[in-house]
């Protein structure tokens, strides 16, 4: 599993415990529509540490408490 893949799934795991789309969590986070598609496609390759920054803050949590999930423990993760 690579970086984005885990970053799209935590992500999406915490928007749907919000009921929040990902359009409306762009749109409140300040973070580009496009910026979050793009990664769900795969064009781009990894999340920046200010992406990061920026949904943790979003979603009202620290970057620790957004990275704090099995998912990113995983051996497997692979850094693109």
């Amino acid at each position: 599993m690579t970086l984005t893949e885990a970053y799209i799934i935590r992500l999406t795991e915490l928007l749907n415990e919000r009921n929040i789309t990902f359009y409306k969590f762009a749109k409140e986070s300040c973070i580009p529509h496009t910026t979050i598609e793009n990664l769900k496609k795969k064009v781009t390759k990894s999340p920046s540490l200010k992406l990061i920054y920026q949904t943790a803050n979003g979603l009202g949590m620290s970057v620790v408490e957004f990275l704090d999930d099995p998912i990113f423990c995983s051996d497997d993760i692979e850094f693109l």
